[in-house]
């Protein structure tokens, strides 16, 4: 199955359920099943503060979700209109060094849950995990 990278603390938030849509900078052809994988690198340790969560796991694949549909956002306007969903607002985008030029893409995510963790050595985006 295929497994998708998130740094900490958004990998929490999507298996949490808090978190319904992952953005990222390129769109993506994958609909269906993918584990969550809690990357070690890209932990933003200001982020993680703010997050409420303590002692994240990382190195691991810690959860499962459903990618539905992938969103575009054309426009700064559009994208913020769905901070609930995806939890990026533009000064935490800042501080993960990401820029705020569009088009960025909203990857709809259902049905998130947390299995119990496997570690495992992730890669960059989505990658195969066979677990």
């Amino acid at each position: 199955m295929k497994a998708l990278a998130l740094s900490q603390p958004w990998a929490e938030f999507l298996v949490s359920g808090k978190k319904k849509i992952e953005i990222r900078g390129k769109s993506t052809n994958h609909r269906g099943w993918f584990y969550v994988y809690a990357c070690r690198k890209g932990t933003i340790p200001d982020i993680v503060k703010k997050s409420g969560f303590s002692d994240m796991p990382t190195g691991m694949i810690i959860g499962k979700a459903y990618l539905s549909d992938v969103k575009k956002y054309s426009s700064l306007e559009e994208f913020n209109k769905d901070v609930g969903l995806h939890l990026a607002t533009e000064k935490e985008m800042e501080i993960e060094g990401w820029t705020t030029r569009m088009p960025k893409y909203g990857y709809i995510i259902s049905k998130a849950e947390r299995i119990k963790p496997v570690p495992f050595r992730g890669f960059p985006g989505f990658f195969n995990a066979d677990i």
